[in-house]
């Protein structure tokens, strides 16, 4: 089991200025967004009805893989972006024009404008583009979904295309206000899919994307002077143009693509506080609906066996929070949520059948309560010090699966201290304990390995937790800030699949004010996910195990300097290196081989100031990425080098040098 991206570390919080962060798709600097945060005009005050700045960025990027562009923003070629954070106000009226990497491949740009107080219209535009790979290789190449075969390999690229266009609007009065929001997003491209003939044969393919999703939102609310509420409609539509995958080959079925489906909801929310306790409740009602035709085997849709599914919703909420004495808080909330699935009955062919009696399966209707009970209190042990406590506990009861009721209890507790001199400490842990009813599934009857290790989501589980955060100013001009974590999760009375995972590491960033002119800073850290599963399932002559282990690393450091700002100079600088690993062994077999990436970033600047209006600059960047996947094997190989049946896309790994050079312009209002 091979995890690419981890969750867990893109919440890694780096608080030095100008501090790198690692992405841990491996692309690692934050750059500080080439100084993205110079675009921001803060609290600017100024008498001129023009306040901000616009600019202008051109130059070349020279990579020969795509995929550099993830970092980079911008494919091999000529390089063009414009960037604003213009405000312009004019009797009563504020228009803000907004850039970044406009032009790009991962650029956006926004026009709003409005009387202050009273309305405001806004319109925007988010591209976003992801590139997997550009050296994908097949001989089958899809017209509109449909694979045919050619009589040499295609050189085919993996990427996807995101536009995302929005219209908002809202109205304000001094009792209520009202609000609009409408969305749409295209998404193009290809992907890494596979299809198979059910049996030891599959193929992978470059599939076609080509979906819309639209939402729409909209709401009026009114308030007063110690309360608030609010009626709002949220609606969203997904269409997919492809909706099923085939293959000039009848030993392949068709394959049924993601359905067209739509949501609305309809809710009411409010609050109001008394003179020490506030109360807040939202209720929510809604519908979620897919309408498709069933593929069947042979790729032809049946219309009288529709796939369409209907799930109706009901969500309620209600928060207290009261200080019932000097320094000391309680809250309490309840949350209810209801998924009532009304989809028809059918029986469907499909290749998973019980294996007894050769029976078709009809497909089940999975419906889901869950209720969740918080309690809290905080406690101002003294100035600059609070300590909180607090009690989770989740009921769930689910319809047709394996297992009907689980419960979550989860304990935690935190404490808080700012008072001590050039120390800023926070302590924070929790223990959690899930368990429930009985097992549904038949031992006797499911026999699949890999389906009972997915419902690991399921079982009962023990997970302790603990984080230390600390910042700390030994001198006047460094600060330094830590962030330690570490959690494990015990899967108690499992008899197959996970049975343990230990998430640990830490981050740590320095910040060294040199001179009034010159500022360093850095940061690092590391993390280390460790899993174990095991099999027994009452049969010790078949037991296996099974460990994977993943490592990420990063380090950066950066500069800024302004000693020659006499002359119109600045300069500044940073590099970030990081590091993924990833290993699994079964019965201390390395069966899969590694996973190891590796990334490289430098970037420099210096801008010169022409007038107090003009900046002229020149930017330089440079990434060295590399990864090597063992798993990814060649489109033909040798038997008895990997699996039997399998054509691949070729091996799909990056080792490339991207260097980026960019002259740039800004103008000063």
């Amino acid at each position: 089991m091979k995890f690419r991206l981890n969750l867990v570390a893109i919440a890694l919080a780096s608080v030095s200025t100008g501090a790198m962060a690692f992405d841990f798709g491996v692309t690692a600097a934050n750059d500080v967004n080439n100084r993205a945060d110079s675009w921001k005009c803060k609290n600017c005050v100024s008498n001129s009805s023009v306040i901000g700045q616009v600019g202008v960025d051109l130059g070349a990027l020279d990579s020969d893989d795509d995929y550099a562009a993830n970092k980079l923003k911008y494919t091999d070629g000529l390089a063009a972006g414009v960037n604003s954070d213009l405000v312009i106000n004019s009797r009563g009226y504020r228009t803000e024009i907004k850039a970044d990497n406009l032009g790009s491949q991962q650029g956006n740009g926004s026009i709003k404008t409005g009387r202050l107080g009273s309305w405001g219209i806004k319109a925007s535009f988010d591209e976003k583009n992801q590139y997997t790979a550009d050296n994908a290789q097949s001989v089958w190449t899809s017209n509109n979904g449909h694979f045919v075969e050619n009589d040499d390999l295609v050189t085919q690229s993996l990427s996807l295309q995101r536009k995302k266009y929005q219209l908002e609007a809202n109205y304000t009065r001094d009792r209520y206000a009202t609000y609009v929001k409408y969305a749409t997003e295209d998404k193009t491209g290809k992907l890494l899919s596979s299809m198979s003939n059910g049996g030891i044969i599959a193929t992978n393919l470059a599939a076609p994307v080509d979906m819309r999703t639209q939402n729409l939102s909209a709401g009026v609310n009114f308030n007063g002077n110690n309360w608030f509420s609010e009626v709002n409609y949220k609606g969203s539509w997904f269409d997919n143009n492809n909706h099923a995958l085939s293959i000039d080959n009848d030993a392949y079925p068709s394959v049924s693509q993601a359905a067209d489906n739509q949501a609305h909801f309809v809710s009411a929310l409010g609050n109001y506080r008394f003179d020490k306790t506030y109360l807040s409740g939202r209720l929510v009602s809604g519908n979620m609906k897919q309408d498709s035709n069933f593929i069947t085997l042979t790729g032809i849709p049946n219309s009288g066996n529709q796939g369409n599914v209907e799930v109706d919703i009901l969500d309620a909420n209600f928060k207290v929070s009261s200080l019932i004495a000097k320094g000391l808080r309680l809250n309490a909330s309840v949350d209810y949520s209801d998924r009532d699935n009304t989809t028809d009955i059918h029986e469907y062919e499909q290749y998973n059948y019980n294996s007894m009696t050769g029976e078709l399966v009809e497909n089940r209707i999975y419906d889901t309560t869950r209720t969740t009970y918080k309690v809290s209190a905080s406690y101002n042990l003294a100035t600059g010090q609070r300590i909180e406590a607090g009690f989770d506990r989740t009921d769930t009861e689910r319809s047709n699966q394996d297992r009907e009721k689980t419960d979550d209890n989860i304990f935690w507790a935190q404490w808080r201290a700012s008072n001590f001199e050039k120390w800023d400490l926070r302590l924070k842990g929790s223990y959690s304990d899930k368990g429930g009813s009985s097992f549904l599934y038949d031992d006797a009857v499911s026999g699949d390995e890999s389906e009972l290790m997915r419902k690991y989501y399921l079982a009962d589980k023990k997970s302790s937790k603990a984080e230390v955060f600390v910042t700390h100013t030994p001198l006047d001009n460094v600060s330094v800030s830590f962030n330690g974590y570490y959690s494990l999760d015990d899967y108690t009375n499992t008899d197959i699949g996970l049975i343990e995972s230990e998430n640990y590491g830490y981050d740590l960033s320095v910040n060294w004010q040199v001179t009034e002119t010159l500022n360093l800073n850095g940061n690092g850290g590391y993390q280390w996910i460790d899993n174990n599963q095991a099999g027994a399932r009452n049969d010790y002559s078949n037991y296996w195990q099974a460990n994977t282990n993943e490592q990420f690393g990063f380090i950066g450091v950066g500069f800024d300097y302004t000693g020659l700002a006499d002359y119109g100079i600045s300069i500044g600088g940073n590099y970030s290196y990081a590091l993924s690993f990833s290993d699994s062994d079964i019965d201390n077999n390395d069966v899969f081989g590694d996973f190891e990436s590796t990334s490289h970033y430098a970037s420099v600047f210096v801008d010169y100031a022409l007038s107090k209006a003009m900046t002229v600059g020149l930017r330089y960047e440079i990434e060295r990425y590399k990864d090597s996947d063992d798993t990814q094997l060649p489109v033909n190989y040798y038997p008895g080098t990997g699996p039997t049946g399998i054509k691949t896309l070729g091996e799909l790994n990056h080792d490339y040098t991207a260097h980026l050079v960019m002259a740039t312009f800004r103008y000063h209002f």
